[in-house]
């Protein structure tokens, strides 16, 4: 990839491709985890990856200089959300040919509020760490849930042996 903005959410976003295949595996496919919440006035762990998929293409498009795509699909499943995290990835992967323009200002949400300001600064005050936190929030339902995941689901890097735990190394 020639734009390290998009390389960065490909890999994060299939990362979370491979999350997401780990929580349907542990529960047999009982797709009721997806609305499951870390608590009530939280979005369910479906809406997070909707989310997370949402950010990436709402920061990447505008930079690209096309309109905003989404492929959110109305029913909320597996199958779904693995195609709206494909169909993410195959679109950033075309925006990677496109000229990226980072001066370009990105009008947006954060919540209720309107925000407007140029990519770059879109990028790191906003789209990262809103990215971060609803993937985040994937993995610590999942996580809260009984799946068995490692920091390396989330960030591809760290690598434990089976049956690490901090609390059984003395650290």
């Amino acid at each position: 990839m020639k734009n390290k903005h998009i390389a960065i959410f490909v890999e994060y976003l299939s990362l979370l491709s491979g999350l997401l295949n780990k929580v349907e595996e542990h529960v047999g496919g009982d797709e009721h985890i997806l609305h499951e919440r870390l608590s009530p006035d939280m979005f369910p762990l479906c809406v997070q990856v909707e989310i997370v998929a949402s950010f990436a293409l709402r920061s990447c498009c505008p930079i690209a200089g096309v309109d905003v795509s989404s492929y959110c699909r109305e029913v909320k499943s597996f199958t779904n959300l693995r195609a709206q995290l494909e169909d993410t990835l195959h679109y950033l992967a075309s925006l990677d040919e496109r000229q990226s323009n980072l001066e370009v200002v990105i009008a947006d949400m954060a919540g209720p509020a309107p925000i407007s300001m140029k990519a770059e600064d879109f990028l790191m005050r906003f789209a990262y760490p809103n990215f971060y936190f609803h993937l985040g929030m994937v993995y610590a339902i999942a996580r809260s849930r009984g799946v068995p995941l490692t920091k390396g689901d989330f960030d591809g890097l760290h690598q434990y042996p089976p049956g690490f735990s901090f609390e059984r190394s003395g650290t």
